[in-house]
């Protein structure tokens, strides 16, 4: 191998020059052909990888364009969803009103509610009658479970209510079982109770509250609540009891009038 490489060293331009002499007439004869290669040469060294990341680029926004239709479809089926199940809860209390009978001499004007007053309970509210479908002051106001309230003022087409949950309302009512009287109102500290019932009265948990029909403003049998505890302090006359009412305040949706026939 030493005497090759020493051959090398000695005669290396004139190899060198051959070469490029070689070469450069291949150049002459082939031109065309080597200019294809070079041009795939050069394609596939420098155009190659960025078209590879174009294509990438490309389908990645492909997925991300599909993803987002994906998840604007799940969206509206969630919408949907949604809305059959409260279309489904609202033919439940349809339902229950349904067949819903008013007191002897009474009609109903059907309402919704369409907005309340207060913040920890409600204690007022705005219905879409008035004075047109025959609404006035002082009108008692029920749902399908009990009495809700009465009316306080009245617009055209529609009229405010003041509702059981308000601390300045008062009903005046008795128990279904022993028909003893009491007042129900509501306290801001212990909620709603019946005052001013005796403590000699007759009296059980369970019991229910009824309007007694005294006042004037609501008929007699409208039901009111059912007796939750009862306190018979020995200092005073009158007992301590509390009641759970009917009608839940915090989803009042549909609501009648009752109108005097």
């Amino acid at each position: 191998m030493t005497w090759i490489s020493s051959i090398f060293a000695r005669y290396w331009r004139s190899v060198h020059l051959t070469l490029v002499a070689a070469l450069t007439v291949a150049l002459i004869l082939r031109v065309g052909e080597i200019n294809g290669l070079a041009s795939r040469a050069v394609i596939g060294s420098f155009y190659y990888p960025f078209a590879r990341l174009r294509m990438i680029a490309s389908d990645f926004v492909g997925v991300r364009d599909d993803n987002q239709r994906l998840n604007n479809a799940l969206v509206e089926a969630s919408l949907k969803l949604s809305q059959l199940d409260e279309m489904r809860r609202e033919n439940l209390r349809l339902s229950e009103i349904i067949g819903f009978q008013p007191p002897a001499g009474y009609g109903l004007i059907p309402a919704r509610v369409i907005s309340v007053l207060g913040t920890r309970l409600p204690v007022g509210a705005t219905i879409n009658r008035g004075s047109v479908e025959g609404v006035k002051f002082n009108q008692p106001i029920i749902n399908q479970f009990g009495l809700v309230g009465r009316v306080i003022s009245v617009e055209t087409h529609t009229a405010a209510i003041q509702l059981l949950s308000d601390p300045a309302n008062r009903v005046a009512a008795r128990l279904s079982q022993s028909r003893e009287m009491g007042i129900v109102k509501y306290d801001l500290m212990r909620g709603f109770m019946m005052d001013n019932f005796p403590t000699a009265g007759t009296i059980n948990e369970g019991d229910t509250v009824v309007s007694s029909g005294l006042g004037g403003v609501y008929p007699p049998g409208l039901m009111v609540g059912r007796v939750v505890t009862i306190e018979r302090p020995a200092d005073i006359p009158f007992c301590h009891v509390m009641i759970e009412p009917m009608a839940n305040f915090n989803s009042l949706e549909e609501v009648f009038v009752l109108k005097e026939q």
